[in-house]
């Protein structure tokens, strides 16, 4: 049979809107679902964890019974996690420095994204949010030598300039990143990036040193997400999506409100869109498009975030991962990539 990478990554994090959503149904839940689908097979994730969310419920723990009891929670699951063999990595929304917590909801409200991307920030408050973050990881696992940090997502896939990162990869030894979508473009008052120079590459991994762009003798190595191309607007995916948002089995288990874009550009519709693969976004129409791109590549890399999976989501994802199963020979560990 032959071998496919196929890498599940999930960003592991509440809505970053006006209403951040509860942690049992945007985070535990819905993480417990898709740990039993995989729990049968020889599934290794990576789980991006909004630190800098960690680090806001760990400033507030010792005041308040409910934040430490949603704390206690995530570092719960996350221990499970890394017990099950999946690996734990950080990924930052610093404007979580501007959350305010509503006491009555026992939710947050992040509707100030004047620091959304990490390139906003002063450089002290940069070495602080990842510093306190790293160590706060390093804490929840202390003692544990298998917990290494090697890979790294940027919050909203804000990873230029790299510059702003690159002293804390070589200070932390990190040296994996998971943050590009190639071909991407995004200029708002929220996201910031431009992988427009990034084209899909044969191997699921290029080198690069500056602005994640192709080197093959830079220092760092990045694993970019892979998109699908998708006629836009089809009748099949109108119609099925009008049933699912009628239903509850096409609703996301996630409870919260995302963030909202104020100048986002508005283009005339092209007849193709290239969409991200992930869970989310995974439907029975589109099944057998996710089928089609692992037959015709030999890697895959999946971006998810436990919020926004539905219960639909989820029964196309087990017939996915039994199609790939039976047809193909699949990685699903990325440190088992020959770099």
């Amino acid at each position: 049979m032959k071998t496919k990478n196929i890498l599940l990554t999930f960003d592991y994090e509440l809505f970053l809107g006006s209403r951040s959503g509860s942690v049992l149904n945007s985070l535990i839940e819905p993480t417990n679902l898709l740990l039993k689908i995989i729990s049968n097979l020889d599934i290794k994730c990576i789980f991006f964890i909004d630190c800098a969310y960690l680090l806001k419920l760990d400033e507030n723990k010792k005041n308040n019974d409910l934040i430490k009891n949603d704390y206690q929670l995530i570092i719960n699951q996350l221990k499970e996690l890394h017990l099950n063999g999946h690996y734990i990595y950080p990924h930052i929304h610093p404007h979580w420095l501007h959350a305010i917590y509503n006491d009555k909801l026992n939710e947050w409200d992040l509707t100030n994204t004047n620091n959304y991307s990490f390139d906003s920030l002063k450089q002290t408050q940069k070495e602080k949010i990842f510093s306190t973050s790293l160590n706060l990881l390093n804490e929840i696992f202390n003692g544990d030598d298998n917990y290494k940090i090697e890979g790294y997502r940027a919050g909203g896939w804000c990873i230029q300039p790299f510059n702003n990162f690159f002293p804390f990869f070589k200070k932390y030894g990190i040296y994996a990143d998971f943050s590009v979508l190639p071909g991407s473009i995004a200029d708002t008052d929220v996201w910031k990036f431009d992988f427009s120079n990034v084209s899909i590459n044969s191997k699921p991994y290029y080198f690069f040193d500056n602005e994640c762009e192709i080197n093959n003798n830079g220092k760092f190595i990045e694993f970019p997400i892979s998109s699908l191309k998708i006629k836009n607007n089809r009748l099949i995916d109108r119609v099925l999506n009008y049933f699912l948002w009628r239903t509850n089995i096409g609703k996301s288990f996630g409870d919260g409100v995302g963030v909202k874009v104020k100048n986002y550009r508005v283009t005339k519709p092209e007849e193709y869109v290239n969409q991200m693969c992930s869970l989310e976004n995974l439907t029975s129409s589109k099944l057998f498009l996710y089928k089609n791109f692992i037959k015709e590549n030999n890697y895959m890399h999946f971006i998810s975030h436990p919020k926004m999976i539905s219960n639909h989501n989820l029964y196309n994802f087990k017939k996915f991962l039994k199609y790939a199963v039976m047809n193909f020979q699949i990685n699903f560990d990325w440190k088992k990539y020959k770099f």
